[in-house]
């Protein structure tokens, strides 16, 4: 069982910062621990995500989605509190990633909805010249 919750953005995790996730309908931010991870590794894994997936203390995916894009906006807050020690008074500080998401805007969906209609048609294309040559 796990100490703290995680975020997924595709196939790599993160953990979660208290209050880290604050979506809503059509997007928002969320906050988590940089880990060993690179501000551009990061950046470049949000953009080529295509789904976020929260990971509950029992290692259990909680909800995902798949409807947002990431904004383009990464931020980085140095010695960030995530909790206090044993003592109840020392904190505990790391390094947290603040990125933000959006829902794609019309002329996203459509560009998409195109790639994937030229694909369908590219398999349609080499299925009739397959038949073609029987």
């Amino acid at each position: 069982m796990n100490k703290i919750e995680k975020i997924k953005f595709g196939d790599h995790d993160f953990d979660l910062v208290a209050a880290g996730v604050n979506l809503g309908e059509s997007g928002g931010s969320i906050s988590f621990q940089k880990g060993d991870a690179s501000f551009d590794e990061i950046k470049a894994l949000l953009k080529a995500n295509g789904s976020i997936t929260q990971i509950g203390l029992s290692g259990n995916p909680d909800w995902s989605r798949d409807d947002l894009v990431y904004a383009g906006r990464l931020a980085e807050q140095t010695d960030y509190v995530i909790s206090t020690a044993e003592d109840g008074v020392t904190e505990v500080k790391a390094d947290v990633m603040i990125a933000y998401f959006r829902t794609p805007d019309l002329t996203e969906t459509v560009r998409e909805q195109a790639s994937e209609i030229n694909s369908l048609r590219a398999t349609v294309d080499a299925l009739v010249l397959s038949n073609l040559e029987v």
